[in-house]
Formats: structure tokens, sequence, C-alpha cells
């Protein structure tokens, strides 16, 4: 990739960043304690059975989202700093260059296609 590219490619990653961590905000709290990550809010609707039970199941719900955009959010600043170290494009397992066209559809992508495997 250009040096172009690969500004535009992490300026894109910067503010996918920015909006996982909105969207964490508005369903978590940050833990001061450990970087990048967050504790479920514990919804409270009141104590009726059926506020218990939608409140149990909004907590199930966002207990995997925020594990789903917590790890989205890592993977993001993992790539930002393989951009920034200059190792962007580079397999971690074998050490071989990732194809173009698999960096284009997945731009996180850590592995060639053949360690993915």
């Amino acid at each position: 990739m250009t040096t172009d590219e690969l500004q535009k490619l992490d300026n894109d990653l910067e503010q996918e960043e920015k909006n996982l961590i909105d969207q964490l905000n508005r369903i978590a709290n940050k833990n001061p304690l450990a970087s990048g990550d967050f504790t479920v809010r514990t919804p409270s609707y009141g104590n009726e059975d059926d506020e218990n039970a939608q409140e149990i199941t909004d907590l199930d719900k966002n207990f995997a989202l925020t594990q789903e955009l917590e790890t989205k959010l890592n993977s993001i600043r993992k790539t930002r700093q393989k951009i920034k170290d200059g190792t962007y494009g580079k397999c971690d397992n074998c050490g071989s260059e990732i194809p173009s066209e698999r960096l284009k559809a997945m731009p996180e992508a850590i592995r060639c296609i053949t360690c993915a495997v």
C-alpha cells in the first residue's frame, strides 16, 4: 500500500474507533483500571416480574454486544499500531505479505489466507 492509502486507512480506522467507543459508552462504563475494557451497566426498569425479566434480557444482550464491540475496538487499535510501526500487511504467523485484496476486504487481517485456514 502507498503512504497515502495507509494514511486514509488509518483515518478511517480512527473514525471507526471513535464510533465504537461512542457505542460502548451508551451501554457500558469504561473500566478505569484497564484500557479498552468496559463493564456493562445493569438496567433498572422496576421491581415487577416482567420488568425484572426485561432487565435480564437487556443485560444479556448488552453483555454480548459489549464483548463484540470491545473485540472490534481492540482489533482496530492493533491495526492502527501496525500502521504506525510499519508492520501493517505482514502475516503475524509466517511474516509473509498479506495480499492487498484481503486487506481491502478485511483491513484488520493479521494472517495471510494460508495461515488463517
